[in-house]
């Protein structure tokens, strides 16, 4: 058991990203949800349009902006959720890119039609001011009329208490996850308890790593300060969804 948070690619590479997709639980139906989330946002079919995917994991979020005609740039830290989201692209325009997100402009050719940065992928970042970079910078980086679509699980409004702290995440027969919650000052550390079934009997692993706490807000006067239009702001079951337009 780690003493305290470790670095986020590591826990993604030892610890969570080999069993994430199992996280996840019903691939299609999440890929569904997110083809409704972009078409309600007006998303529309285009043609070599560029889209770039922000902590892309597998491509819950990279896959449908290509099923529309984008060109999508998926970025992530973790090699094994990118070569899962390869495989499960096939001949989809998706280009892969292991590296560190505040570094996407320099893999875009022209600006972006869209921007996702979804999951919980932006309370990630090491410090405010990284997000507040971010955030700069996808506003720079969007084409007139470009939509930035933003999802992250809202630790400030909806802090949990006592033993709602322990999350019942997934399980089957043979593994079960749990996460529990540690709020401090500005972050919260999350703890990742996997429970497998070997021969041998249960093996318990436990991983803890850093978020941010960001507040819907604060986060939604940042675009507004950056020349976006904010279109949606709401949350629903604990996670918040921010979508936002540059000015035409």
């Amino acid at each position: 058991m780690n003493s305290g948070p470790s670095d986020v690619q590591q826990h993604y590479d030892s610890h969570l990203g080999p069993i994430y997709t199992w996280m996840l639980g019903d691939i299609p139906a999440a890929l569904q949800r997110s083809r409704e989330l972009f078409a309600a946002a007006g998303v529309v079919p285009v043609r070599h349009g560029i889209a770039v995917d922000l902590g892309c994991g597998s491509g819950l979020q990279a896959i449908p902006l290509a099923e529309l005609g984008h060109e999508v740039v998926a970025i992530d830290l973790c090699a094994r959720l990118l070569a899962e989201l390869r495989d499960r692209a096939g001949t989809l325009p998706v280009r892969t890119v292991e590296g560190d997100l505040l570094g996407f402009p320099r893999h875009l050719t022209a600006p972006a039609d869209v921007i996702a940065c979804m999951g919980d992928t932006l309370t990630h970042l090491p410090t405010m001011a990284a997000v507040d970079e971010l955030l700069h910078l996808a506003a720079a980086n969007l084409a007139p009329g470009g939509l930035l679509a933003l999802t992250f699980r809202d630790y400030v409004g909806n802090e949990l208490k006592g033993a709602q702290r322990f999350i019942p995440v997934r399980s089957d027969g043979d593994r079960v996850l749990t996460c529990f919650l540690e709020y401090g000052d500005g972050f919260v550390d999350v703890h990742d308890l996997v429970h497998t079934r070997t021969p041998e009997g249960w093996k318990q692993s436990v991983s803890c790593y850093r978020k941010l706490r960001l507040d819907r807000s604060a986060v939604a006067a940042k675009l507004a300060a950056e020349g976006l239009d904010v279109v949606r702001n709401d949350v629903e079951r604990g996670l918040v969804t921010l979508l936002a337009r540059r000015n035409r």
